[in-house]
């Protein structure tokens, strides 16, 4: 007879040591816009992914690249809005690297405030993951070494966790792919990262907060351009990564074949189903390339969903032939979803509203919170429920975990994930092994909730 003991303590407050915890609450400088530039509007920008980094390391198990934080100057739309950027440009560096690799990151601070980096999606170690109660944040014109193994295929992304909410916001953003070597390659692959911008000349004098929350009045960038053109080739086959980073707008895209998501490949492709991404959400599609069409996404809000107005234009693809494309033999793996044992052992219930007290994750708002612990190793099956008035992308660091159901229907096949949208009135199961020593952060990804005060910690116990 197997016994599995676990031991669940909820009534501890975290502790913090005050010379060092730098929350997201913390007010900080952000730059001073210069004036508006008289410009005509852009032109259709032609599509590219982003630069990748530099490796600085001949060693092919490991990825040693340079970062430098810096105010940096946003081209939208013929605008020049003043922001921040790694390595002048934003999205920053493509960071490429294979499972089982080590990452080396040194961070230069020429910002004039302090910053961290955190990486969205990935089991980093404690010490590494970016939050500022774990170790002081880099101050301006520091730099600081991050060193890891990474374990696990999928699309990820890095941003500062300090002062989230406005760093973000003002472009400190880049992807972080782990790639599977036994996984077949398609033709191309395209890196497509969304942000949303409230009309772009209403913000020109206000570089920290242009991101909005009315689907009406939104436009999205891709990899920093306006309605770009991607020049396809027909008869070819692409794997396309997207990932939303704004800070507050939903992605609503059309059904696309999808084969991936957060961690990587699904075990089953999805072809009639639309894809919405919350903020810090991501998705991987194959395209086969064969003709021009222009890609566009629905309204979608916050506050229920699908949001009235008509779908709008993100992408023009382009392509001068119409030859049959093949689609990539994906390794699927099929695995059907656990079952669930049905008892809970921790409840997180969202709550609170803007303009109120504030976004609450059991009545409490960070960092006077109550911290769940958890010993090594041990598996805990958590709900959140969501009793406020708006969706939440739940996110938690220095896990994945499985999707056990949500809104009371259980997925089609086993899905591991690290990002999960929460509609309003529904509830999320998920299966979690408490595998990674720490004190994790546990969040709503909509950052001003955040920073209003929607998260909480998770404590995992050596």
């Amino acid at each position: 007879m197997r016994w599995l003991l676990l031991v669940l303590v909820a009534c501890k407050p975290i502790e913090i040591d005050d010379k060092k915890r730098v929350d997201d609450d913390t007010a900080v400088t952000t730059p001073t816009p210069s004036p508006t530039t008289p410009s005509t509007p852009e032109g259709h920008p032609e599509f590219s992914n982003p630069d990748e980094a530099t490796d600085l390391d001949a060693d092919p198990d490991v990825l040693h690249v340079a970062l430098t934080a810096a105010a940096h100057t946003h081209s939208i739309g013929g605008e020049q809005i003043a922001g921040y950027a790694y390595n002048g440009q934003t999205p920053g560096p493509t960071l490429r690297m294979k499972i089982g690799d080590t990452l080396i990151v040194d961070l230069q601070n020429d910002l004039d405030v302090e910053t961290t980096i955190h990486w969205h999606g990935v089991a980093a170690p404690y010490d590494m993951d970016g939050v500022t109660w774990q170790m002081a944040p880099v101050a301006a014109g520091d730099s600081f070494t991050y060193q890891f193994e990474i374990h696990e295929a999928g699309t990820f992304w890095y941003h500062p966790h300090f002062d989230t909410e406005s760093q973000v916001d003002l472009g400190l953003y880049g992807v972080l792919i782990v790639e599977d070597p036994a996984e077949p390659s398609a033709d191309e692959e395209l890196i497509m990262v969304f942000d949303a911008w409230d009309e772009v000349s209403d913000h020109t004098d206000e570089a920290a907060d242009h991101h909005g929350l009315d689907p009406a009045r939104v436009a999205w960038t891709v990899n920093g351009g306006l309605l770009p053109i991607y020049e396809g080739t027909g008869g070819t086959t692409a794997r396309v990564r997207v990932l939303n980073v704004s800070n507050t707008g939903y992605l609503d895209l059309p059904p696309m074949r999808q084969i991936g998501e957060d961690q990587g490949l699904l075990p089953a492709a999805i072809d009639d189903e639309r894809a919405v991404l919350g903020p810090g959400d991501r998705v991987e599609f194959e395209w086969l390339i064969e003709d021009s069409w222009t890609l566009q996404a629905s309204p979608y809000s916050v506050n229920g969903g699908e949001a009235w107005g008509d779908d709008f234009d993100l992408l023009e693809i382009e392509v001068a032939s119409t030859d049959s494309a093949t689609p990539v033999s994906w390794p699927f793996s099929g695995d059907r979803p656990s079952i669930d044992p049905g008892h809970t052992d921790i409840v997180y219930v969202f709550t609170g509203e803007s303009g109120g007290e504030g976004w609450m994750i059991n009545a409490e708002i960070f960092p006077d919170v109550t911290v769940e612990e958890l010993p090594l190793g041990a598996e805990a099956i958590v709900e959140i429920r969501n009793l406020s008035p708006a969706e939440h992308p739940f996110h938690m660091h220095g896990h994945h975990f499985e999707v056990l159901s949500l809104g009371g229907e259980i997925p089609a096949f086993k899905r591991i994930t690290d990002t999960v949208n929460l509609p309003i009135g529904q509830a999320l199961r998920i299966r979690l092994v408490a595998d990674n020593p720490g004190d994790w952060m546990t969040h709503c990804h909509i950052l001003p909730h955040a920073h209003q005060g929607m998260m909480t910690v998770l404590r995992v116990l050596e």
